[in-house]
């Protein structure tokens, strides 16, 4: 969850900085894969989303061009975490994975059997964390009967729940401590349907309350620490029928 801007000052200082840096890069290239983001305005330094927006702007953007073979399946807390401190850059704090990524170092009460299982575990940490810091392409995956809304005939499109805030968040059972955020769900909000078929096999499913699986590809952008969340660009989404056909994408 990208957490509201309390501090006035903050906020202020932010917002300046960002406008003097959108003023320094006027005359940047702007990578093929980044769309332009329009410079924060005076009028937004009270706005804590309209700041929020455009220090996510400021983040690493990722190659659209990457091809969906690159993307690794994320399902597992355990996965978010190391994601999360390849993504943070700091020394890593072995006792505190160790208490959620070992049952028996949790366990013990032994300070030489906890300092011997962390000598054990900690060239497995590193070797984890440097493979997900090499791979910050990922994929998600949910099924479920309620993934969308239903069809809206004015727009041609379904909204997908999970993505009509930036605010929300996700994490995995095995290991809640470290969650995942969107920096641009709600540009993905709409997953437009355009053939009338296909949105007529779509709300079919809907109305049977049948299992649809989707799909969201990802690029990992930042690491928050105050929050222990890896901040996500959403790249692609692709939706598939319960017999795994694809139904519609963006």
């Amino acid at each position: 969850m990208i957490r509201s801007i309390r501090n006035s000052a903050l906020v202020l200082a932010q917002a300046s900085l960002l406008l003097s840096l959108a003023a320094c890069n006027k005359s940047a290239d702007t990578a093929a894969s980044a769309p332009a983001a329009s410079a924060p305005s005076l009028a937004d330094l009270n706005n804590p989303k309209a700041v929020a927006k455009a220090v996510n702007n400021t983040l690493p953007q990722g190659d659209k061009a990457t091809p969906l073979t690159s993307y690794r399946k994320l399902d597992s807390g355990h996965q978010v975490m190391f994601l999360y401190f390849g993504m943070l850059n700091l020394p890593v704090p072995y006792e505190d994975i160790a208490e959620v990524y070992s049952a028996e170092y949790a366990r013990s009460n032994d300070s030489f059997q906890r300092k011997d299982i962390i000598k054990a575990l900690t060239p497995r940490i590193d070797q984890e964390i440097a493979r997900a810091k090499a791979s910050p392409y990922i994929m998600l995956e949910q099924s479920a009967s309620n993934l969308l809304e239903r069809y809206n005939f004015d727009k041609k499109s379904f909204t997908i729940k999970e993505m009509t805030s930036n605010d929300r968040y996700t994490y995995f059972n095995d290991n809640s401590r470290y969650t995942l955020g969107q920096t641009n769900a709600t540009d993905f909000s709409a997953l437009p349907v355009t053939d009338e078929t296909k949105a007529r096999e779509i709300e079919g499913y809907l109305s049977k309350y049948a299992n649809l699986r989707m799909e969201v590809y990802c690029f990992a952008q930042d690491a928050d620490p105050s929050a222990r969340r890896v901040k996500l660009q959403v790249m692609k989404v692709r939706l598939f029928s319960p017999s795994n056909q694809l139904l519609a994408e963006m």
